[in-house]
């Protein structure tokens, strides 16, 4: 076996080159399986954490205003574990070194920190607020960092009418803003949107709430139906202004980090086994050819008393060697590539502490599977190996009866260069192998384009969202619902240019025995400041006289155009009304209904409202109007639409970089490896006839063409194959990671396939090269004598 190990060493070193290939390949699936198999295991168990220590709350209900001692009734629901009640506003903030107007969340907490109930604070620095001191408030990480802000700045706020000087005497988390957005808003802008918590004594003073709450958190008891307890809540507080209870699966914040979570684990099946399976079709292809050159050997070895079992695991060492240095290399890959992706979700989620997870059961798992394919692309050889008998692996191989080849008619070879010719026959004469070839680098391709997919997707979303819906530059979001007359006093002010209003009424939409708890958006337009769009950019008239819902609503409804939908309307006289459904929309962010702002005020019974009003401003005198903005006491929030943008742009484009570089380099590795090896065992199964030609007369730039451009044949067949395999990849990921949250239409850009066909081309030329180089050094002399 010493001898062996010798033999099987120097063979390795022989054949470096397409080992590392098919290592590089193994090392790619196993990174990927351990980094996202890593990272998954990380946000769950980082999110476990988070939520059980910080007490995140399994039930949560808003309501206009209700009396303090109903937090005991709730209490006494049979499974509710806990209840904290808690007041919330939303204020207008005077940020230092910002022009614009900020938007501030007030959150109430108790008065001293060991009476903290449900949805406690992280504080990272500085200290909870002193009893007694009305100004003091904790602000939350992300808008402390976005605005340069430190322990002890003071902000201005407008709360109720009144504007306050608060300061800033602690940095703050909670398990309920991981995702920290404005209401309303998908996209977060951390610079203009924050997160406050101040003393519950306090905001219900400033908000004159004394004995009154507008914000329930509930726990449950292990095994409570969390749909029982939500009913019994709805009945309660229907006469308080109830939005409707709800559980944590449709917290935002919640549904953004489970969606992720989700995506991660779609990335662990669909890239390891794509990678694996290339190294089952290299390990074969490199193995066969191994044991078709050393026929002459095994005899020998066999001859001189070495067991069929000790040849067999001789040869199964050549699939062994590189698939372990592959899974050494990978998991260390792995581990750094989870390690900096955990980063990347660091500045997209707010954790208390967002740690990494190494465990040793995926790497495990990801050796298991990569020896398994290791085997499995090995088997055939193996056997071969150990049922060759001696005195016949002495004797060449039998030689391949061929047949004649679509280039046999006498026309065509006239018409057709000889080394073309050459190509065409080869290629014919090992059909599978070439379409095998084919496949595997289509998967590179593929790989290429889905890869780039994403990117695409959330182009198109930005140009719906921010230049195609959205046109205005600013919505003004009122405090409490305002009269019409209100557009008056808007329209007045010095720079507004153009201005549109929308009133939005909570309602709980029903068809049949199916509901949904849904804002009802009243708008004058739909061709205005803010349009109707669907995912594939096409605008949408809003009719007259009946409602229009997003296509997943309506699913979830299981309604359709022409069917009458229930309208109970949760605030107010809390009306009850059936209302046509006109039509749908594909929209592709969020879950809305749409009405025309009349036919809303009709069906409210009342002579209307307006929640919030788009506008379009002179940028000339926008500083002057942003300082109105900030003294209006009637404004609870501000958007600014191109804030936004840029705040999600530079939140985006790190990671979007990070993961095409990613699957740009494993997608060249799988590409390089599958061109290479097939050029180098095309050299070696060829020499002597390539030498011949050679000695013929031939150049070495024509030899070179006749095996290079066998593979360069099948890396053209293989791109557009991969574009039709990258396309239908995308569509697997489209379905799997569109939610309620966001749509992900099939949809791609000519520069995604431009890049996939780029990439491919130069991989495969730099790998062309390397063969080249070895064809030049070829030894004539030494491989002529090589005995058939």
């Amino acid at each position: 076996m010493k001898t062996l190990r010798k033999k099987l060493f120097r063979d390795l070193l022989h054949i470096r080159g397409q080992m590392l290939a098919v290592a590089a390949v193994v090392a790619c699936g196993i990174s990927v399986f351990v980094s996202m198999s890593s990272v998954r295991y990380s946000l769950e168990a980082s999110r476990y954490q988070y939520y059980s220590r910080y007490r995140f709350a399994d039930i949560f209900l808003q309501v206009k205003r209700a009396p303090e001692f109903y937090r005991e009734t709730v209490k006494n629901i049979p499974g509710v574990a806990s209840a904290t009640t808690r007041v919330i506003a939303d204020v207008t903030l005077d940020v230092p070194g910002l022009d614009e107007p900020a938007t501030g969340r007030i959150v109430s907490i108790p008065e001293y920190r060991g009476m903290a109930g449900l949805n406690d604070i992280f504080i990272m620095n500085g200290r909870y607020p002193e009893p007694g001191k009305s100004e003091e408030v904790i602000a939350s990480k992300p808008f402390m960092q976005a605005n340069g802000l430190v322990t002890g700045d003071r902000i201005g706020a407008v709360i109720n009418g009144r504007r306050k000087e608060l300061v800033i005497v602690g940095t703050g988390l909670s398990p309920e803003y991981i995702y920290e957005v404005q209401p309303g808003s998908f996209f977060p802008d951390n610079r203009r949107f924050g997160i406050f918590w101040m003393s519950r004594r306090v905001l219900e003073s400033a908000l004159d709430m004394s004995g009154s709450f507008n914000d329930l958190s509930l726990s449950l008891a292990h095994g409570t139906s969390e749909k029982d307890v939500i009913m019994q809540l709805d009945h309660l507080f229907k006469p308080y202004g109830s939005l409707g209870a709800y559980g944590r699966s449709e917290q935002l914040s919640d549904r953004f980090i489970s969606d992720e979570i989700k995506q991660v684990g779609m990335q662990i099946t669909i890239l390891p086994a794509i990678f694996l399976g290339v190294a089952v079709f290299l390990l074969n292809i490199v193995l066969q050819r191994i044991i078709a050159t050393q026929r002459d050997q095994i005899a020998v070895l066999k001859a001189m008393g070495y067991a069929n079992e000790d040849v067999g695991l001789h040869y199964l060492g050549f699939a062994m060697a590189p698939t372990a240095l592959g899974a050494v290399v990978g998991t260390l890959l792995g581990v750094w590539l989870g390690r900096g992706l955990m980063d990347i979700y660091g500045d997209f989620y707010n954790f208390a502490e967002l740690v990494y997870i190494f465990r040793v059961e995926d790497v495990a798992l990801s050796v298991i599977l990569s020896f398994t394919a290791a085997l499995t692309g090995t088997i055939g050889a193996f056997r071969k190996a150990v049922k060759l008998p001696p005195a016949e692996a002495m004797r060449p191989d039998t030689p391949v009866v061929y047949r004649p080849g679509i280039l046999r008619k006498e026309s065509l070879k006239k018409k057709i260069p000889v080394t073309f010719r050459i190509i065409i026959r080869n290629l014919e004469r090992r059909p599978w192998k070439a379409f095998l070839s084919v496949v595997m680098i289509s998967l590179a391709v593929a790989i290429l384009v889905a890869g780039r997919y994403t990117y695409d997707v959330t182009d198109r979303m930005l140009l719906i969202e921010f230049n195609e819906k959205h046109r205005e530059d600013v919505t003004v979001v009122f405090r409490d619902p305002m009269p019409p007359s209100v557009r008056y006093n808007l329209a007045s002010l010095d720079g507004v240019l153009e201005h549109e209003y929308y009133r939005e009424e909570p309602v709980r939409i029903s068809f049949g025995h199916r509901s949904r708890r849904q804002s009802l958006k009243g708008v004058q337009s739909s061709r205005g400041l803010q349009r109707l769009i669907d995912k594939d950019n096409r605008q949408v008239a809003l009719p007259h006289g009946g409602i229009v819902l997003t296509k997943t609503l309506a699913d979830i409804l299981d309604a359709r155009p022409g069917d009458m939908l229930g309208i109970d309307f949760l605030q107010g006289r809390q009306l009850h009304r059936e209302v046509l459904l006109a039509g749908t929309i594909d929209e592709i962010i969020g879950m809305s209904a749409y009405m025309n702002l009349p036919d809303l005020d009709r069906l409210a019974g009342d002579g209307g409202a307006l929640n919030a009003a788009y506008l379009r401003i002179d940028t000339g005198k926008a500083e002057k109007l942003y300082s109105t903005f900030k003294q209006m006491p009637g404004i609870s929030g501000i958007m600014m639409l191109k804030a936004l943008k840029k705040s999600f742009d530079e939140l985006i484009a790190k990671s979007m970089n990070t993961s095409t570089i990613i699957l740009t380099a494993f997608a060249c590795v799988l590409a390089f490896s599958v061109v290479y090896n097939g050029s180098r065992i095309s050299l070696s199964e060829r020499a002597r006839e390539l030498s011949s030609l050679r000695v013929l007369g031939m150049t070495n730039s024509e030899i070179s063409i006749i095996l290079l451009g066998e593979q360069a044949i099948l890396t053209l067949i293989a791109i557009p194959l991969g574009f039709l395999v990258g396309i239908g990849l995308s569509a697997l990921l489209s379905h799997a990671l569109s939610s309620e949250l966001y749509r992900m239409p099939l949809l791609f850009s000519a520069y995604n396939f431009i890049f996939a066909f780029a990439v491919i081309i130069i991989v495969a030329t730099v790998s062309g090269l390397a063969v080249r180089k070895r064809l030049k050094g070829l030894d004539l002399v030494a491989v002529l004598k090589t005995r058939e």
